[in-house]
């Protein structure tokens, strides 16, 4: 599977669990479906945000 923006942040099977975390913390609203618009959305730009958190769980901050 090719490294994309689209896998990691809302395909990669081995990541679900800290899109859960980060990402969907109530996860009953989403039924577990990810879209890209709502990770990558205006607040993302803003420091400390959840998408900085979960690439640096994930180890992949220090790839980018």
């Amino acid at each position: 599977m090719p490294l994309t923006v689209r896998h990691l942040l809302v395909e990669c099977p081995s990541l679900t669990e800290l899109r859960h975390r980060y990402f969907y913390r109530d996860s009953g609203r989403n039924n577990g479906v990810y879209y890209i618009s709502k990770v990558l959305g205006p607040a993302c730009l803003a420091q400390g945000h959840d998408v900085f958190r979960f690439l640096g769980e994930a180890g992949l901050l220090p790839e980018l």
